[in-house]
């Protein structure tokens, strides 16, 4: 009897021993971070996924015809009588139809002049290739997730964190609904992305002259894409110090005259360059009146990335009794709200970047020191002036790709099966909040 436990208890131990020798070889031969690292179909086939998914969220907006007559009716009955709103146009179509204008040979300055031309451009090209206004604005949010997926592997490395900022980007619905319509915001989000990412390579004279001619052709879309150029400069002012004023000189040239060349039409018409600056100067005070002029309330933007809440608001309701031919007015008092909040991704990518920024500035990475810079360089200016919840479209690029720099350090500190069910969990909720929860409009008091 005694022969037999003993038996039994050193098969036990031997099966024990070959368990704890199979899970040791494992971790050495195949750790979590050589698995996601080295595998490079896997990040193929999930890049794909996301971007399948973020094409059939944009696919009934590719599917409609643009109406011309139909649209210039309503413009010009809008400009004749700006009050009656029956013939309300909206800025996705005044885009629409000032673009089909330019590339029918209309000067910028004769239609909406108020923003540059590139962006309308290429509406307007939109409509003549595919009678659709939106193609090309999806096209460019494709490609700037592409864009986003390069920039994520050279600052998370090749892993399937790379993945997350662009899962994150293809879900978020300011970028979804920028990407469905004719609004410039896609154009602008492209031409920075593209901006940072070939500045990003500061060791290639090549690349970083192609990066100016993004950031002219950025701004030739918004002028506050101006806004993002000192981030941008960082790569080379760091790497290039004793030289870098010359570079900085030709780089402005260069996107200098990159925008000029969105104003082709303009001076074919018979304007000079004394036209084209006082073009400029109206585009900036019309600007500038619309953003500053007043009394904005400051903070009115960070309070929308951090709560979703757009500011207080007051709504009439009219009950009208036909029977007794009375009105009665009912007055709510209770806060606008963002209806594309996502609690899930807005307020942690502010706080990975108030984290990131004090990281960088010790450990001095260049690449976060400057994805931070880029982060803030929209949200503070516009945090004090009248803005819209889109205004944040060119901040989350960024704001993910830190967020999720921040969820790699915590993956790399703590239990790593932990960790991965509870990431999971995260992603899963992020694809369920885009689907199914949307915030009220309006909470009253």
């Amino acid at each position: 009897m005694g022969a037999c436990n003993e038996s039994i208890s050193r098969r036990s131990y031997a099966l024990k021993h070959l368990g704890l020798k199979a899970k040791s070889w494992l971790r050495t031969r195949l750790p979590l971070s050589k698995l996601v690292g080295e595998n490079k179909i896997l990040p193929m086939i999930l890049l794909l996924g996301i971007i399948t998914l973020f094409f059939f969220n944009l696919l009934p907006s590719l599917l409609t015809r643009f109406d011309y007559p139909a649209l210039e009716r309503r413009y010009k009955n809008w400009m004749a009588n700006p009050g009656d709103l029956n013939w309300f146009i909206n800025d996705s179509d005044l885009y629409a139809y000032a673009g089909w204008n330019y590339v029918h040979g209309t000067s910028p300055d004769e239609i909406n002049f108020e923003h540059p031309p590139l962006a309308k451009y290429l509406i307007g090209l939109s409509i003549v290739f595919f009678n659709n206004q939106n193609i090309i604005g999806a096209a460019l949010g494709v490609f700037s997730l592409l864009i986003l997926y390069e920039l994520s592997k050279k600052l998370l490395g090749r892993s399937l964190f790379s993945l997350v900022p662009v899962y994150m980007l293809s879900l978020e619905r300011i970028f979804i609904g920028f990407s469905s319509t004719s609004m410039l915001d896609i154009y602008l989000v492209f031409f920075l992305l593209l901006s940072f990412f070939l500045f990003s390579h500061s060791d290639n004279d090549i690349w970083m002259f192609g990066g100016a001619i993004a950031l002219g052709l950025a701004s030739a879309c918004k002028q506050s894409a101006l806004l993002a150029a000192p981030s941008l400069l960082i790569p080379l002012i760091m790497r290039k110090r004793k030289t870098a004023w010359i570079f900085l000189i030709q780089i402005v040239v260069v996107a200098f005259l990159a925008y000029c060349l969105t104003y082709a039409w303009f001076f074919v018409n018979g304007h000079n360059f004394s036209d084209f600056f006082e073009l400029q100067r109206r585009i900036f005070l019309f600007q500038y009146g619309r953003r500053y002029e007043g009394s904005p309330p400051p903070g009115r933007l960070l309070l929308t990335l951090l709560t979703g809440i757009a500011g207080p608001e007051t709504r009439y309701i009219i009950y009208v009794d036909e029977v007794s031919n009375t009105i009665d007015i009912v007055t709510k008092h209770g806060l606008s709200m963002v209806s594309e909040f996502n609690i899930l991704t807005w307020p942690l990518c502010f706080s990975a970047a108030v984290i990131s920024s004090y990281r960088a500035a010790k450990t001095r990475n260049i690449a976060i020191l400057q994805s931070c810079a880029y982060f803030f360089s929209f949200l503070v200016p516009f945090t004090f002036s009248q803005s819209f919840a889109w205004y944040l479209l060119p901040v989350f690029p960024m704001g993910f790709l830190l967020l999720t720099s921040n969820f790699k350090g915590i993956a790399e500190k703590s239990n790593r099966r932990v960790f991965f069910v509870a990431f999971l969990a995260y992603l899963i909720a992020l694809l369920a909040w885009s689907r199914f929860l949307v915030i009220p409009s309006f909470i009253e008091f």
